[in-house]
């Protein structure tokens, strides 16, 4: 867990670079792996109660294509400019509607500013999220399963459901 002393943010900002195991930030995106640590580069400045963070997280993503099912690495080169607000007393229960200034603000309780649920946020949020190969991938055969972007199969085309009706028809005759 990297958590950060509010006073030890000097008025001039704090450089940030250290890397994040994608285990210890209990990352659960379903079909995907991390197969190497996560960078993260921040600056941290303070002002009043309010501490902004600008900076970068990189990480590696290993998806499986939604077409082909083959295995493939995707990096991730997320920008982040975003704060850290004091977090708001407890509720009662009930609707209650943030504004919308407020939607991509980070919380912090008592003088430690925690950065795991930021760098996790913003890592699930940048894997894509219907993963291709590449463009043009032309997928699985429905009828043989062959990978299509290798080579062909001897498969028939499937009928066009349009003239379902008419062969139907034609059958009875």
């Amino acid at each position: 867990m990297t958590q950060i002393p509010i006073a030890e943010i000097p008025e001039e900002g704090l450089s940030l670079s250290y890397s994040e195991d994608p285990a210890e930030l209990d990352l659960a995106v379903s079909g995907v792996r991390f197969p190497q640590p996560i960078a993260v580069d921040l600056v941290l400045v303070k002002a009043a109660q309010v501490i902004s963070a600008t900076g970068r997280i990189e990480a590696s993503v290993m998806c499986e294509c939604v077409r082909c099912l083959s295995p493939f690495l995707v990096r991730l080169d997320i920008p982040v400019a975003t704060q850290f607000v004091p977090a708001r007393p407890l509720l009662p229960p009930g609707e209650y509607r943030m504004p919308p200034e407020e939607a991509e603000d980070y919380h912090y309780q008592g003088d430690v500013v925690v950065l795991d649920d930021l760098v996790r946020q913003e890592v699930i949020l940048a894997v894509p999220f219907s993963p291709q190969c590449r463009a043009d991938c032309r997928g699985l055969c429905p009828q043989c399963g062959q990978d299509l972007n290798v080579g062909t199969c001897a498969c028939a085309p499937p009928p066009d459901p349009r003239w379902a009706a008419l062969r139907e028809y034609l059958k009875g005759k």
